[in-house]
Parts: structure tokens; sequence; C-alpha cells
């Protein structure tokens, strides 16, 4: 039985445990960030913080419920007590914290893995085995796309509330890290860079450009409006010399259908999320080979990049052979 310590925003942290719940060898001992209402609520010891949680109770892993450059202390706390950690991607929005917490990973006892869900996707999935399989040839330009309201139902439904609690252009580029994840998880490293974003009271926005290093580009794009969006968008398009595959929410929801039956929803455990999480238990136990260190750093180098290059207003290149 593998023990958790679950960190996060409260319905970040409800929907984890409720997955951990699912599993028959995985424990949440206690949870950090949220209040006692909260913790009294889901049944589960409540912690000041990480650090706390590692110092009071015996613990295997630490999952903390969201980018982990949002909750660096978190990761600093995990990896110094040689525990393994899991965010969400990037793990650091700066170079010189990232730089910080890979070292802390490589010297010490503990790994640090920083996945999307999105890599978890049987959409995603198929379109990177589509990729392999040579179906567009030579990739040319991918692009993924997002767009919805500030509030509302769906997958932004915490954006207006976390991007009020932090800077909204560190959350647009948490954003775009876990398209980043998915797109160098099919594609390869990426090179360079050239983002930019705005935030106002109408809309908040962010547009990268990558250039991957094996040849190719991607666009990577999500804009909140205040009125205009009446429901979450998305549209993903991977172009070649041989052919186009694409998807859109339509195709997400035709997806989960079973033939022409009803529409059939994964169950939590075994959704894109549930998955992930079980990945991370797996890396626990040694059924997968756990990362050496940091799993993977692309990303969120990446992501760093981003984040200069819209402070900079020019485009960054990332060091040679980063991944």
């Amino acid at each position: 039985m593998r023990k958790i310590v679950a960190v996060g925003p409260e319905t970040a942290v409800r929907a984890h445990v409720e997955r951990y719940d699912r599993f028959d060898d995985a424990s949440v001992v206690g949870v950090a960030g949220v209040s006692e209402t909260f913790a009294d609520d889901v049944g589960l010891s409540r912690y000041e913080s990480a650090a706390r949680a590692l110092a009071d109770t015996s613990v295997d892993g630490v999952d903390v419920c969201g980018p982990g450059a949002a909750h660096g202390d978190a990761l600093r706390s995990a990896l110094g007590a040689g525990v393994p950690v899991r965010c969400d991607p990037p793990l650091a929005l700066d170079d010189h914290e990232f730089d910080h917490l890979v070292s802390l990973a490589s010297e010490g006892d503990g790994w640090l893995t920083a996945h999307s869900p999105h890599r978890h996707s049987r959409l995603y999935d198929r379109l990177r085995s589509a990729v392999d399989a040579g179906t567009i040839g030579s990739i040319g330009v991918a692009r993924i796309k997002r767009t919805a309201p500030f509030d509302g139902a769906g997958w932004n439904s915490s954006y207006a509330g976390v991007s009020a609690a932090a800077d909204p252009v560190d959350v647009l580029c948490s954003v775009l890290a876990h398209d980043v994840d998915v797109l160098t998880w099919t594609f390869g490293s990426v090179e360079r860079v050239f983002a930019r974003a705005r935030t106002s009271n109408q809309y908040d926005y962010a547009h990268a450009m990558l250039t991957f290093r094996d040849g190719g580009q991607a666009t990577v794009e999500a804009t909140w409006n205040s009125k205009n969006a009446s429901e979450p968008r998305v549209a993903v398009e991977y172009s070649g010399n041989h052919g186009r595959l694409d998807f859109d929410e339509s195709d997400a929801a035709t997806a989960l259908r079973n033939g022409d039956g009803p529409q059939r929803v994964d169950p939590p455990e075994d959704d894109c999320r549930g998955r992930l999480l079980r990945t991370f238990l797996d890396q626990l136990e040694g059924e997968e080979r756990s990362p050496s260190a940091v799993d993977p750093t692309a990303p969120s180098r990446t992501a760093t990049a981003m984040r200069r290059s819209v402070v900079d207003g020019r485009p960054v290149t990332l060091p040679g052979g980063s991944r």
C-alpha cells in the first residue's frame, strides 16, 4: 500500500483523492493547501504544508495536484526529503528554479515526474500512433487552440479563480505547457520558442510558436473570454507532407461512444487523469521504471522559455539537447 500526500487547490485535490480511493494499492494519508472544512469533508488529516506532512507521517509519494510552478515549496520539500513527487507541467517558470529542482532530484533519493494527463488521453494517443505510423509524413505544422469563458463548466472551470490568485501570464504559460508536453511527446524536443500573452478584463490570451529540433513547427494558443465563448472549445491539427490529422470537441465526444450506442464515459480511475495517477503509483511500486531524476524536463524547460519570451518580447533558443 503506497501512502500519498496530496497538495493543491481543493477542487483538484478532491478529484485526485477520488481516484486514489478507487485503487487497491494506494492510500491518501493527508492533504495540504486546503481548509480544515475540506479535510473533514474528505475524511483526511490536514497539514499546513507538504513539509509538515513529511515530518509528521510516513509517505511514499507526494502528489501536487496542479502545475509544479505554483507549488515550488512542495516540490522542494519532497525532493529534499528524498520522496518521489508528481506534478502537472510546468515544474517551474523560472530558469533558476528549474535548475534548482533538477539538481535536487538528480542529487537526492527522490525523483520528479511532470507529465500532462493529456498524454494519457486516448485521442492524443491515437494521433501520436498515427504520426508514428507515417500517416502525415514529415511534420509541417501542428496546431492546438483552446477557447473558453472565464467561468463555466468544463476543463477551465477554475481558471478565473486561479488567475486572480496568481500572475495571469504564469497561469497562461502553465496551461500551454500541457499542450507543449503532448507535442514534445509526439514530435520531439523544441529548439526555439516565441510567445506572447495579453490579459485584460475582456479576455486573457497566450500564443506560442515552437520550432522542433527534428524539423517542423507548432503553434499553441489559449483564450479565455469574459462574454464571447459560450462553452469550452478545442481544435487540434497535425499537418505534414503526406496528409493531415485533426479533432475538435465534437470528435472528443464521439470518441467516447461505443459504436453507435450511447455515450460511454470512462470511470474516474480510467480517465486520462486516473491513468496518469495509476502510472505514478506503478512507478512508486517499481512495476514501471521510475525516472532517473526528472521525467520529463522538455515541456517545463520550454515553458520557462515561453515565459521569458513573453517578458523579453523576442524568440528564445533552448539549450542544445535539452530534454
